[in-house]
């Protein structure tokens, strides 16, 4: 059996999983941007945590998903980085887990397959969610979510989840 790979985003340093437990830490630069400037020790993280970056075909894949699931506007670089990272580690190696609390990239991991694990610092239960980009103003509703300003009346148009 293959040692447990763990793809880490800016959460799971502030939870300190990449400095207990068993197997191989993966993570991003954009990752390493985002914790880098909170105080995380860069020497202990790169003594634990290989940093990697994705291919072209998995970013643009979770893209697409993204666009598809509504999460694509609330999606960081380093969001995007670590979801296409599992992508390409899971096809070379297999059993990958993404360590993240962030709605958002929960909700594209779960539409792209990853297996998921929390560090339990936000609680609460998680679903997975599909937005809807509509306006406030008239209540029309649009299928593309980089959709901006309302075309009928003129407001900024917001998300909520979609009615299941």
């Amino acid at each position: 059996m293959s040692e447990k790979i763990h793809v880490l985003d800016s959460t799971a340093f502030f939870a300190g999983i990449p400095f207990q437990g068993e197997g191989r830490y993966y993570t991003t630069y954009h990752v390493l941007d985002e914790v880098g400037s909170r105080g995380v020790g860069a020497q202990l993280i790169h003594s634990r945590v290989q940093v990697t970056e994705p291919s072209k075909e998995s970013t643009q894949k979770v893209k697409m998903i993204a666009s598809k699931t509504g999460d694509l506007k609330s999606l960081s670089e380093a969001d995007s980085s670590i979801l296409a990272v599992c992508l390409d580690l899971g096809s070379n190696d297999g059993d990958v887990t993404l360590v993240t609390d962030d709605f958002a990239v929960r909700n594209v991991a779960e539409a792209l397959g990853i297996d998921l694990s929390q560090t339990n610092v936000r609680g609460g239960e998680w679903k997975r969610i599909t937005w809807v980009t509509y306006c406030k103003g008239c209540g029309k509703e649009y299928a593309d979510p980089k959709a901006v300003t309302c075309d009928v009346c003129g407001t900024k148009l917001s998300r909520r989840p979609k009615a299941s």
